[in-house]
């Protein structure tokens, strides 16, 4: 997927998304290498996804 299909499906801009994989990757949680992510601390993935923002 890309960004913005990502942005679409998640009835986010593009840009959020952007910024949110910035942030994730400045606060070791994803790797992201151009178009390749890879999700680098499980838990703390887990921890966002159970209610914590961008």
């Amino acid at each position: 997927m890309t960004r913005e299909e990502i942005g679409t499906y998640l009835g986010l801009k593009l840009e959020t998304v952007s910024r949110c994989f910035s942030k994730f990757q400045d606060d070791g949680v994803l790797e992201v290498k151009q178009r390749q992510i890879r999700i680098v601390d499980h838990a703390a993935l887990e921890k966002i996804v159970n209610g914590a923002s961008c």
